[in-house]
């Protein structure tokens, strides 16, 4: 049996988070240990700042990353774009940048809606 542990009642949310980077063959390409904020990219979000540093210099070598909903915007696809690398991934409809129209968007089943943007993002529900 376990007893009361105070130290662990927020690890979920300040404790230490591992990133990773891998290949579809499982093979690991980068880590980052996480252990609260950086200022190496201020200003972009701590999604961006993982996604960014987790690519190093696999950015721009024409590339697919495929994230964790938590992790894609409209903005970092932009960016990434950009720089010759491309990113599929499910993005949540109360992202910032997304737009009021993707989140208002209610769609029947088996209905397809898609946009694109002047900068090449295309975005499919």
């Amino acid at each position: 049996m376990v007893g009361f542990r105070p130290s662990n009642i927020f690890l979920g949310k300040y404790g230490v988070k591992i990133y990773k980077l891998a290949a579809a063959n499982g093979y690991t390409w980068n880590n980052i240990i996480y252990f609260g904020q950086r200022d190496s990219m201020a200003g972009l979000g701590r999604d961006r700042t993982v996604v960014m540093h987790l690519l190093g210099d696999l950015e721009g070598c024409y590339r697919t990353v495929v994230p964790d909903n938590f992790f894609t915007s409209i903005p970092l696809a932009k960016h990434l774009l950009e720089h010759d690398t491309y990113l599929i991934g499910t993005l949540r409809s109360n992202r910032t940048g997304s737009g009021s129209e993707v989140a208002q968007k209610r769609l029947r089943r088996g209905e397809v809606y898609e946009l694109q943007n002047k900068e090449g993002v295309k975005l499919i529900m």
